[in-house]
């Protein structure tokens, strides 16, 4: 391929500089403060440092050219990869001025007069932007990296002449007419004829015409980096398409790498923008070339001897077995681009693990640099090390194998870092909208209206909160603090009404909100006590109407003249557990405010939730939706069986959220152990804790394939943070616990599906149910969450505030294990149904999870099979339910039923007596069901019974026998 690229092309003649580009203007006058600065490829790994470093060491307004559809989305791009880098910073983001264009286009696809536009206000030009890859033929990469090098050349030409700083490599020197005894100097040129590798050719092609620019009175410099890795400090390095990375990754996948004798030449990409950007602003080097290569090469051998002592153990093989292992890996999975991008790689002719590279002078860079405090590292095994760190911590590297996991140490920046990373292209911008149309609900919220039309007020999502206040109170100015936070937030006076079929989020402008008290003075202690627990009940399970609102109640109880108590109340499709700490922190600082008289100090929020929910129905679309349904189809792919629970009553078609909790206290060197562990094994205590309670199910359940619930904040947008509402959202968490693994082996594993977890977000439960087709018993079964919101406030003026926990008597969960810290210790809260488990089973279970957490910090490396058995650990069979006989519909009513369900379920033979939920019914079926059998109810019964017919009262009876007595009864009662 590359040997008729060469036939086709004859690069000496590729190397001619259109005539008409000639640099007769005069220079910029403002090349010592440059105001305005064009910049390509800023979106490239180089480029996110070249653009940071810009904006430091200058205060020009630096014009980015991205490929995007609009400056907005360009404005995002932009944003979003500095902050993969850990570079963004705001204060500097109205410097940065997108320019939506192609490189590779003729004007970079501007019109004739933006181009010109575009000239008139630039007054130094870097070049960074190329079409990067090892295997394409030059023919492929010439649009970008040559004809857009014409451009660049062509815009530095128009109106004032503009200096070209240009970034080429000191790859198009890896040819075969280097001589080994000379170091090649930065003046000279590189050889064409034996020069191969498409991206070399383009490369060096390019050069050619800036150094034509050059003769024809251009000030313009090309610097020639070496291979470019990550950040000297951090270790941060995305650039996973980089040949290096790619031969790294697979190596390590396959445990093994090719010997070869050869040496790397790698530069930090800190010290290449900054020495770019430095040599760049000196007025001495206006037409000069700079050898930008480290002082110290390092031997392919040595990177992996730094490799082994990291933890991964590698088998040394020859190049030629190594390359028939990644042939054979290639055929048997065809899907996996790892290994045919190795082939790829391998087989070019323009791979960098060539035998004998020539060695490069820097005398111009290293002068240019001299007297600052940029010199290049070097790539010792200490910056190894720090590069496999950021590999490992972002995932690209799989999690070390359990024999190493004490060998190193998580830095406390890599919890920044990885958070970053794995937040790219997810955080969407959010965009204020507009009041006068109709305001959709968020997915969240959509799941929970759904649930509400399908047994309406049934508070199981009511959230409840009891403060005990100690101390005196201001009554008028609690009052006010909570008229202003109701005010500041939308959400808290959005009612939910259908629109053309469609629910809409309803704001109201001027609510009504009364502080109610209720005076329990004049009982006794005992008698408070227990008139609290019946109030925070009654209150808790009082239901919300979602249309007529309001979706908050606040109840103060008075227990003395500096004792109260106070009940907040709301339904969970306007806030969340992270939204109640916003809330109360707000009418902490609110409430200390008012007592003295002074105005709000809270500034105004610059979104609402309504904003968070438009903007998110319109990022989740296209590409991006159909990536995160990808990933949960191949997750949750294969047979899927719900938890079998050590349940003490059968589980009935009906759900009940009867609930109640119980709590048991970690050991307070029980809880440092745990953290111990967690910090040497590199994750997060979260992920040691589940992986905990996923081996205590699969003791108590003996099922491999554990699949529960977990919430996630869902508040990836820094303002959201500050804003009350439902952003949280379940995600499940599958591990599999096959082939016998080690409590350290399996934290590997967990680690690994929570990370992914976190990436792919953002699928709702109806999404998850129509496009993945998984059942919501699978969702309702069981949950693991580690609570780590913001703390609450301790004050509330001069009074005291503390949180008091009671039981509320509901469950949304058969089963739910929550863990948060207190006093230096951990604290596990299981929350069941009182309809499947007694109270002592549910001490047991708590009792036998502090055991087995107490065995794995003792022997982490110990088996699954070889941990001992838990006292009293009972396996809950489920009984053979006889088949039920087919029995086919009788009568119109029922044929009619049979045929919607056959539609939606696509099931073709249902009898009369099949229950729905044992057909693989889920809830978003049932609505669409009893949606069509209202439809009936007018065409075949009367308009009246349309709206008698209720989408609970229809659930109650799941069978189509069932249903048709329902309509049978309604027309009975309507006739009368």
């Amino acid at each position: 391929m590359i040997n008729s690229d060469i036939q086709s092309f004859n690069l000496q003649a590729e190397a001619v500089l259109n005539p008409s580009i000639q640099f007769k203007n005069p220079l910029s006058k403002n090349l010592k403060a440059p105001k305005s600065i064009f910049l390509t490829g800023a979106t490239g790994f180089l480029g996110a440092y070249l653009l940071e470093e810009l904006l430091q060491k200058t205060t020009a307004d630096i014009y980015c050219l991205i490929r995007t559809s609009d400056v907005a989305s360009g404005q995002k791009r932009i944003k979003e990869h500095l902050q993969l880098y850990s570079l963004w910073q705001e204060k500097l983001s109205s410097r940065i001025i997108p320019v939506v264009g192609d490189l590779a286009q003729p004007l970079f696809g501007l019109t004739k007069e933006h181009f010109h536009e575009l000239a008139n206000q630039i007054d130094i030009i870097y070049h960074n932007g190329a079409w990067v890859n090892s295997a394409c033929p030059y023919s492929t990469l010439k649009p970008t990296n040559v004809l857009g090098t014409q451009e660049v050349l062509y815009l530095a030409s128009l109106s004032q002449t503009k200096p070209v700083h240009f970034i080429s490599t000191v790859g198009i020197f890896f040819n075969s007419a280097f001589n080994p005894l000379q170091p090649v100097k930065e003046a000279d040129i590189p050889e064409l004829l034996t020069l191969t590798g498409g991206y070399r050719q383009s490369k060096w092609v390019a050069e050619q015409l800036v150094m034509t620019a050059q003769s024809r009175g251009l000030p313009a410099c090309i610097y020639r980096p070496s291979r470019i890795m990550g950040h000297s400090q951090t270790g941060i390095n995305s650039n996973f398409q980089d040949a290096l990375c790619i031969l790294l990754k697979g190596c390590i996948k396959l445990k093994k790498f090719p010997i070869i004798e050869t040496d790397l030449n790698l530069v930090p990409v800190d010290y290449v923008s900054q020495a770019v950007v430095h040599l760049s602003l000196l007025d001495k080097y206006s037409n000069q070339t700079f050898h930008l290569t480290n002082s110290q090469q390092i031997n392919w051998h040595d990177w992996f001897d730094a490799i082994d002592s990291f933890g991964y153990p590698l088998q040394k093989v020859s190049y030629d077995d190594f390359l028939v292992t990644i042939g054979d890996y290639a055929t048997k999975y065809p899907h996996d681009n790892l290994y045919s991008s190795l082939l790829l790689l391998l087989s070019s002719s323009d791979t960098f693990l060539t035998k004998k590279k020539p060695e490069f002078d820097t005398h111009y860079a290293l002068a240019g640099l001299a007297g600052t405090s940029i010199i290049c590292p070097l790539v010792d095994k200490k910056l190894i090390t720090t590069y496999l760190e950021y590999f490992r911590h972002s995932g690209y590297f799989p999690t070390l194998p359990e024999k190493s996991v004490n060998s190193t140490k998580t830095p406390a920046f890599w919890k920044a870092i990885t958070t970053s990373i794995k937040s790219k292209n997810q955080a969407f911008a959010i965009q204020p909208v507009p009041r006068n149309q109709n305001l959709p609900l968020s997915f969240a919220q959509e799941r929970l209206w759904l649930i509400d039309r399908l047994d309406p007020g049934n508070p199981v999502h009511n959230l409840r909160a009891v403060f005990r206040l100690q101390g005196l109170l201001n009554i008028t100015a609690l009052e006010q603090s909570w008229i202003e936070i109701i005010r500041r937030h939308e959400i808290l006076r959005t009612t939910f009404n259908l629109v053309n079929g469609q629910p809409v989020q309803v704001i109201t402008n001027d609510p009504t909100f009364e502080l109610q008290t209720i005076d329990l003075q004049e009982l006794s202690s005992s008698e408070q006590e227990s008139e609290i627990r019946r109030l925070a009940i009654v209150l808790a399970q009082e239901p919300f109407n979602l249309i007529e609102g309001p979706l908050l109640r606040v109840k103060l109880l008075c227990l003395s003249a500096e004792e109260h108590l106070l009940l907040r109340i709301t339904h969970h499709i306007v806030t969340d557990i992270w939204s109640g700490t916003v809330l109360m922190r707000e009418l902490a600082t609110l409430y200390t405010a008012f007592c003295t008289g002074k105005p709000s100090p809270l500034s105004e929020l610059p979104i609402q939730y309504v904003d968070f929910a438009q903007s998110q129905r319109q990022w989740l679309q296209s590409q991006v939706l159909e990536s995160q349904i990808n990933y949960w189809k191949q997750q949750l792919s294969g047979d899927i069986s719900p938890l079998q629970l050590p349940t003490d009553f059968p589980s009935s078609q009906i759900p009940s959220y009867r609930g109640a909790f119980q709590s048991l206290a970690l050991p307070q060197e029980l809880t440092e152990n745990l953290k111990t562990l967690s910090h040497q094994a590199g994750v997060s205590l979260f992920v040691t804790l589940l992986a905990g309670f996923q081996m205590l199910l699969y003791q108590y359940s003996g099922q491999e394939d554990i699949i529960l619930s977990s919430p996630i904040a869902g508040r990836q947008q820094n303002e959201t943070k500050k804003l009350i509402g439902y952003f949280s959202n379940l995600v499940l968490l599958r591990t599999n616990l096959g082939q016998n693994p080690s409590f350290l082996e399996l934290l590997s594993r967990v680690s690994r599906v929570t990370l992914e977890a976190q990436e792919f977000q953002h699928l709702s439960f109806q999404q998850l149910e129509t496009s993945v087709n998984i059942s919501s018993k699978i969702f309702s079964r069981v949950m693991f969450t580690l609570q780590n919101v913001l703390s609450l406030p301790q004050k509330l003026g001069e009074a005291n505030i503390s949180l008091v926990e009671m039981n509320e008597g509901i469950s949304n969960f058969d089963l739910s294990l929550s863990m948060k810290e207190k006093q230096q210790q951990l604290i596990a809260i299981i929350r069941y149904k009182t309809d499947l488990f007694q109270e002592s089973t549910i001490l047991e279970i708590l009792q036998n999870f502090q055991i087995l957490l107490t065995d794995i910090i003792t022997n982490p490396e110990r088996k699954l099979l070889d941990l001992p058995l838990l006292r009293s650990v009972k396996t809950n069979i489920p009984v053979h339910q006889p088949e039920i006989a087919y029995i086919a519909p009788t009568n119109q009513i029922e044929e009619t039923i049979a045929a919607i369900w056959q539609g939606v379920l696509g099931v073709e033979k249902i009898g009369i007596h099949t229950n729905f939920f044992d057909l693989g019914g889920r809830s978003l079926a049932m609505i669409r069901i009893c949606q069509q059998i209202q439809q009936i109810c007018v065409r075949e019964l009367s308009s009246e019974s349309h709206s008698q017919i209720s989408v609970g009262e229809l659930f109650k009876h799941p069978t189509i026998n069932g249903m048709a007595q329902v309509l049978y009864k309604t027309k009975e009662e309507i006739g009368r």
